[in-house]
This record gives structure tokens, C-alpha cells and sequence, in this order.
């Protein structure tokens, strides 16, 4: 019994650590960095670069309010998952406010971002389906976390959205998350898009 439950803990460390050895930690500005899978590719000056070539040659932080974004691309070279950063240091919300909204605040901030996707949405696509916004925990930061689901006109595919909204005054961002939940994979596409929004953090 001893040695089937060493050879389990054997199998369970072993895919732990293939596991881990998919993604890869990106530091972003501000403080802010995130695991991204090794195999997606980051959208560079309009150019498609590997994720370890990218990492590789960072050798100075980026200072930009659209810093980062990455792709996952399937065989076919279509888009089925994909990641953005955009940063507002404008905003004079902090981490404290956040922490103090109270749950009608929160339902007010949703009705104004469902509002303004909304009205994005007119020309490039359709919303079909609002989940609203939540306040959510994650390694010490409080996010608001708001949900949807649209169809493109460009694209034409159906995409599951999450907006996973940091508001922490000057160092304030959004991360934009999407995958195509019309596919075969799309509980893999699930599992790995939670992954990654788990993976936040950002360093005081």
C-alpha cells in the first residue's frame, strides 16, 4: 500500500511539473506579470513571435498602455484564444476602494460596462449574453471580474469574453481574456484561460 501511494505521489509530482513547464511567467509593467502557455504567440509591432522569444529579448520594461498581447492559434492558423493588457493610469480608483464596494456599487458598475459593450458591439458584432461583473480574490488583489459572450462580424466566431479589471490608481489595467466556446476543445480553452487569470499578480 505504501508503494502504490509513493508511486501515485510520483505521478501526481510528474504531471505538476509538465504541467507548470507549459507556461512560461511574462513580467509586464507596473509590477504586474502572468503565465502564458508556451505554445500561444504574442502579437508584436503587428508580427507574430514566439512566447520564449519574446521573453528572451525583454531586457527593458515596456512603458506602453497596450503593452501586451498573445494569441493561440490552431493548425489552421485561426484565432481560438487570445489575451490583452491595457493600462490606465488616469484612474484614481485603488485596491481599498474596491475592497469597500458594496454589492450595489458593483451592480452599478456592471450596468454601465454592459451599457458600453453594448454600444461597441453595434458595428463589429452582437452581444449574446451578459453574466455581469463580480468582485474576485486573487493572490492579494481584489479584481472586479465582468463576463459575456459575442459574436464577431470580422471573426465570425462565438467567443466566451472575460474582462478581469485591476483598479489599483496609476498602476490600473485590464486584462482581456476570449476564447472560441463553440469548439471541440473548449474545456481545455476554459481550463487554460482560468489558468492563466489565476496566475496574476502584482508585486507592491
Amino acid at each position: 500500500m505504501k508503494k502504490l501511494s509513493f508511486l501515485f505521489l510520483l505521478m501526481v509530482a510528474s504531471f505538476t511539473t509538465n504541467a507548470d513547464s507549459n507556461y512560461k511567467t511574462v513580467s509586464l509593467p507596473k509590477g504586474v506579470s502572468i503565465d502564458v502557455p508556451i505554445n500561444w504567440q504574442v502579437i508584436s509591432n503587428n508580427q507574430r513571435i514566439t512566447l520564449d522569444a519574446y521573453v528572451e529579448t525583454l531586457y527593458e520594461p515596456i512603458d506602453s498602455d497596450f503593452p501586451f498581447a498573445a494569441n493561440y492559434y490552431n493548425d489552421n492558423g485561426e484565432v481560438e484564444a487570445l489575451l490583452n493588457f491595457r493600462y490606465y493610469p488616469w484612474i484614481e480608483v485603488t485596491q481599498e476602494d474596491v475592497f469597500n464596494a458594496s454589492s450595489d456599487e458593483v451592480q452599478y458598475l456592471d450596468s454601465i460596462l454592459n451599457e458600453n459593450i453594448l454600444l461597441a458591439m453595434k458595428d463589429v458584432g452582437k452581444l449574446l449574453s451578459w453574466s455581469g461583473t463580480k468582485k474576485e480574490y486573487i493572490n492579494g488583489i481584489m479584481v472586479l471580474i465582468s463576463e459575456y459572450r459575442r459574436y464577431s462580424n470580422i471573426t465570425k466566431d462565438v467567443g466566451r469574453v472575460r474582462l478581469v479589471r485591476v483598479l489599483n490608481d496609476t498602476k490600473s489595467f485590464t486584462l482581456t481574456i476570449s476564447y472560441d466556446d463553440r469548439r471541440q476543445n473548449s474545456f481545455m480553452l476554459e481550463g487554460i484561460t482560468n489558468r492563466i487569470i489565476e496566475s496574476l499578480s502584482v508585486s507592491n
